[in-house]
């Protein structure tokens, strides 16, 4: 039999541990593991036991279990959404979104790019959050992140026809891929090592240039507009970017990248905050409040 709960109590006698453990309805159940070892108090876990019954009470005796980020990936993805705060989109819904601007990319080269970068770090890509704590700090947020920011281009490439849409999807798409390596997981997530030293800026690029490398495009002009779209999309050096961006497509990426990271903040803070009234002070906007009408 299988339980899917979050452990919210951790006791001991006769000679076991005792876990109580809630799951998505609430429905609480004690369940009897001979070691808690790997079991920490508040994470959810899915717990197979057998029932024993003993003169006229059932123990339930767990015969082993599994952190909820070693489910297949569907089954994780949505006991991720019963247990913690997720994207309004669903993984099958978010895959379905990326596919569809994938095959939007008409240069060979930047779709296949795209492509592998997007399958080689799909389960991370669609789970992860955005950040540890700023924007998109969710189960979900770094695709939901990159398909927020892939709407927007679709207006900013009808209205400045300039703009190479290739570069424009593919930039967006690959933009926080870095952040597979440079984030721990998908819930409590914390820094890697090689986040702290390298960050997602260059940890990207020089994902694309591996990439580039494998499928045979390297050295091509595309992998280095790629590679800069991604060294430049905070913009400006006090804001993480290793160069300023220097294309037309580089600096939309930051904009929209801007625009969709403090935006999505506000909506948060907004519906915690009642109409009539100032929002705390916003940190992605320098600390301001915002008046809710």
């Amino acid at each position: 039999m299988l339980f899917v709960g979050k452990v919210a109590g951790i006791n001991s006698s006769d000679g076991r541990i005792n876990l109580l453990v809630t799951d998505k309805n609430k429905v609480q159940m004690n369940l009897k593991i001979n070691d808690e070892n790997g079991i920490v108090l508040g994470k959810v876990y899915a717990f197979e036991y057998d029932a024993i019954d003993k003169k006229e009470r059932t123990s339930y005796i767990v015969k082993s279990f599994k952190e909820v980020t070693e489910l297949p990936l569907t089954l994780m993805d949505e006991t991720l959404r019963d247990f913690y705060k997720s994207s309004p989109i669903s993984l099958e819904d978010s895959e379905k979104e990326i596919n569809r601007y994938i095959h939007l990319i008409s240069n060979e080269k930047i779709r296949k790019i795209t492509d592998f970068l997007i399958f080689h770090y799909h389960d991370k890509f669609y789970t992860y959050p955005a950040a540890s704590k700023m924007h998109h700090a969710y189960v979900g947020g770094l695709a939901y992140h990159s398909i927020g920011m892939l709407h927007l281009a679709d207006g900013f490439i009808e209205n400045y026809p300039y703009l190479d849409k290739d570069y424009i999807y593919a930039g967006i798409m690959l933009h926080d891929i870095g952040k597979a390596t440079e984030l721990t997981g998908c819930i409590d997530t914390a820094y890697s090592p090689e986040g702290q030293q390298l960050g997602h800026v260059v940890i990207g690029a020089m994902e694309i240039e591996k990439a580039a490398e494998k499928l045979g495009f390297a050295g091509t002009k595309e992998v280095l507009y790629l590679e800069h779209m991604l060294v430049s999309h905070h913009g400006l050096p006090q804001f993480g970017a290793a160069k300023k961006p220097m294309t037309a497509e580089a600096l939309c990426l930051w904009h929209i990248d801007t625009i969709d990271s403090k935006f999505r903040t506000l909506g948060e803070v907004l519906e915690e905050t009642e109409s009539e009234t100032y929002t705390d002070a916003i940190g992605v906007f320098d600390r301001s409040k915002v008046w809710k009408i």
